[in-house]
């Protein structure tokens, strides 16, 4: 992985720079006349490579700069003290002394607020769809400003729902498609964590997770199963793939797919896991119905930029952070790592493989985890053992008990299943290791060790390839 065969590689690392940058520093004159001033600087220096490079990189950090300069969001102190018309985008979650939900505001630039609702009789009756008028306090929890409501402040009603524009009433239709699979999941009579488990890992919903249910996972390392990821998006783009026309219809049958795909991430919320690993295929989907093949780190950082773009608030979100940067060690590790040995026997390639793919994933989220969450799991090789084959098996296993719902039994089963064995688990001895509370700057520092890491891990086995190649080469010939 180097410039030339990853070129959008920095560019996505300037513009993130630049967000990060006007996230802590906004400069008090317009960057969008200094933008196009380093637009033009690139363009006049054509014929100097490395200067043009030097300055489309300066372009792009400026690019990231101005548009959190231009984002159409207002900030998180001018939702206090006023009433705000919004709809519920969100399957209300109930805590112990609240209910959360995500309530959309269409009047301040379509921005989704998480809310805390004072739990009583009335809040109670909060459903996905309502419109409600209210008034938030604002909390700063990390990254994340959090919103409570408390009783008197808010009541049902307002005309948020006549201002939501095409794009907000998809998903809204999207979501109460959800809602009704979800009432059907709860005819499957099963066990409240079972679930929830269910309901989180088919279809995105996180509302009837339990603290117990959520530390069982995190301790056991498999915290990323309840949260909709590329893992999910890439068992269901292999089913859909299986029934496409094949390729005699290679176009209809990529364009079908991207439509399932980003059916399905809107099915599920749009999270940023989500919506990169939607990106990823319909870039990967246009590259394969051309006849081309696009580098995976291109295909990734690309996605990044398109998301960034659209949404600069993406960069600060967790989800985000954790779902590319275990993609990016997966797809600059693992090459190198089956390289270096692959089993002839499928069992053991298939074993070998995913132990790869999870001490690859491992490594590039271990320090944003140990960073927000600080924990690091011991076991998490063991749990993806258990919960990737059966994460196969319930996504599956799902959509064929909605055609035919006795099979729901053997999907409560499978749960019930890897729920016990992650439980198992969680209760080793030393099975996370807990207060670990390292600084922005020891996180930065972490992954430059990496990085070092993965370029000197890269040099050696170029050297090792190379030597082989050589002795190879010498007792072939004629004198050898």
């Amino acid at each position: 992985m180097n410039h030339s065969t990853a070129p959008l590689l920095p560019i996505a690392i300037c513009l993130m720079t630049g967000i990060a940058i006007a996230r802590w520093w906004m400069p008090g004159f317009p960057l969008p006349i200094v933008l196009l001033a380093t637009i033009v600087v690139a363009l006049a220096t054509y014929r100097w490579p490395g200067v043009q490079s030097i300055s489309i990189y300066v372009c792009c950090m400026m690019l990231g700069m101005t548009l959190m300069q231009l984002r159409h969001d207002v900030s998180d102190d001018e939702f206090l003290n006023r009433e705000l018309e919004a709809v519920v985008m969100s399957e209300p979650a109930e805590r112990p002394k609240t209910i959360g939900v995500d309530l959309l505001v269409p009047k301040a630039g379509g921005r989704t607020l998480r809310c805390y609702l004072w739990k009583d009789e009335r809040s109670g009756k909060i459903r996905l769809g309502d419109e409600l008028v209210v008034r938030a306090e604002a909390s700063r929890q990390g990254s994340a400003t959090l919103f409570f409501i408390y009783r008197n402040d808010w009541h049902p009603g307002g005309k948020a729902l006549n201002d939501l524009s095409r794009w907000q009433r998809l998903r809204l239709w999207f979501l109460k498609q959800r809602h009704k699979l979800l009432e059907h999941y709860q005819d499957f009579n099963a066990e409240a964590d079972t679930y929830a488990v269910l309901a989180a890992m088919t279809l995105g919903d996180k509302s009837a997770q339990t603290q117990e249910l959520r530390e069982t996972y995190a301790v056991s390392g498999a915290a990323h199963v309840l949260a909709i990821s590329g893992l999910h998006v890439g068992i269901v783009y292999m089913l859909i793939t299986f029934f496409m026309f094949g390729r005699r219809r290679f176009w209809l049958s990529q364009v079908l797919t991207v439509a399932a795909i980003w059916a399905f991430a809107l099915l599920t919320g749009l999270s940023p896991s989500v919506t990169r690993a939607a990106t990823m295929i319909s870039i990967y989907a246009v590259f394969s119905a051309r006849g081309g093949k696009a580098s995976g780190v291109n295909v990734l950082c690309f996605a990044a930029i398109v998301i960034l773009v659209t949404d600069v608030r993406s960069l600060f979100d967790v989800g985000f952070q954790l779902s590319f940067a275990s993609v990016l060690a997966i797809l600059a590790f693992m090459p190198q790592l089956q390289g270096l040995y692959q089993p002839q026997n499928i069992l053991l390639r298939w074993t070998w493989n995913l132990g790869l793919l999870s001490v690859c994933a491992q490594l590039g989220v271990a320090p944003l985890i140990t960073y927000y969450f600080g924990r690091i799991s011991i076991y998490f090789l063991l749990s993806n053992f258990l919960v990737i084959p059966a994460a196969t098996l319930i996504l599956y296993g799902s959509l064929i008990s909605l055609l035919f719902p006795p099979a729901s039994i053997v999907v409560i089963h499978i749960v019930k299943a890897m729920n016990g064995g992650l439980r198992i688990i969680a209760s080793l001895p030393g099975a996370s290791i807990e207060g670990l509370h390292p600084t922005p700057l020891q996180v930065a520092l972490i992954y430059v060790f990496i990085l070092l890491c993965y370029l000197i891990f890269r040099k050696l086995i170029s050297f090792f390839r190379s030597s082989i190649n050589m002795h190879d080469r010498r007792w072939l010939s004629p004198r050898g």
